[in-house]
Formats: structure tokens, C-alpha cells, sequence
């Protein structure tokens, strides 16, 4: 199947003017804008993802700083 469609395919419409809606007036820019500009959908999602990374950045610190008192402690 050749999905592939040369422009002059297209040479009939390409000039013509946009249709305006005949019921409603067109969304103004600014609105059309802020309905899809991106939104915090989880509030305190942020938070929660910090708090988790804070937490293993300890647990990682602290083992590695176990593994390296291991290193140095002489054995019998």
C-alpha cells in the first residue's frame, strides 16, 4: 500500500480559504492556547517525586559509605 501522495494530488484545495464554522464563532487564540498548555494533572505530584529521590540518594550515600568502611576494616 503507497501511503505516499505527491502535492499536486492536492493543487485544487491548496488556495482556497479556510471554512469558517457556520453555529459558532472560532475559539479565540489566547484560549485555544491555554486549553492545550500543559497542567499540573497530579497536584503535589512534584513534591512527591523529590521526596523519593532525596530518600535513595540517602540510602545510596549510606551504602556507599558502608561498602567503603568495608573496604578499609581490617579482617583476622
Amino acid at each position: 500500500m503507497n501511503m505516499v501522495k505527491r502535492i499536486e494530488e492536492y493543487a485544487d484545495i491548496l488556495n482556497l480559504p479556510r471554512p469558517e464554522p457556520k453555529r459558532h464563532f472560532r475559539m479565540e487564540r489566547a484560549k485555544r492556547a491555554a486549553q492545550f498548555a500543559p497542567f499540573a494533572a497530579l497536584t503535589g505530584y512534584e513534591e512527591v517525586i523529590e521526596k523519593t529521590a532525596r530518600i535513595h540518594e540517602q540510602h545510596l550515600e549510606e551504602s556507599n559509605r558502608e561498602e567503603d568502611e568495608d573496604c578499609w576494616e581490617i579482617r583476622p
